[in-house]
């Protein structure tokens, strides 16, 4: 399997395939990380090396959050007693949308870089029915450059919208793939 039809399959296809593997390092390693859970001290930084651990085979999901919460540890943030930049479930949240993410990133940046115009955007076995990633772009052909555009925005420049993208939320199932 070259690319993640779902969220589940995204670490055997980074491992199956080293073209895309490096892409996601090398999108880890330069892009920003924007948001208040990674300002202060080496915090960006130890999310980065947590996430390159996890897109190179050596942890998995549990470990990358158990780090997470040991490395970014709420007590060390300017934000500590802020419950909306820590909500219940944090630092699940932050791996499972940075990994999603780095991922789609990867992909949607290969298929634009390819002169591909559209990905698709599969159903999940897990998805969440009601949730707008699966009621507007699931089983769907988007454009490439549009969807690369939404999740830049807000995974990399912070600049929030409405505009539904992959991935849409922290427990985002769906992942984009090459037509």
């Amino acid at each position: 399997m070259l690319y993640a039809t779902e969220f589940s399959e995204i670490s055997q296809s980074v491992n199956n395939n080293d073209n895309l593997k490096s892409r996601v390092l090398e999108l880890i390693k330069d892009e920003p990380i924007p948001g208040k859970v990674t300002e202060g001290e080496v915090r960006l930084e130890n999310l980065k090396d947590i996430l390159t651990r996890y897109f190179n085979g050596t942890i998995g999901i549990p470990q990358a959050i158990t780090d997470v919460e040991c490395r970014l540890p709420r007590h060390g943030s300017p934000y500590k007693n802020n419950n909306r930049v820590f909500p219940q479930g944090w630092s699940e949240r932050l791996v499972r949308t940075s990994i999603s993410r780095f991922y789609n990133q990867a992909v949607l940046t290969e298929i634009v870089e390819s002169g591909g115009a559209e990905c698709f955007i599969g159903h999940s076995s897990s998805e969440s029915a009601g949730s707008n990633c699966s009621q507007l772009l699931a089983g769907s052909r988007q454009s490439a450059s549009d969807m690369l555009d939404r999740l830049t925005n807000a995974y990399r420049d912070g600049n929030w919208s409405k505009e539904v993208k992959i991935p849409s939320h922290p427990h985002c199932t769906h992942t984009v793939q090459p037509v």
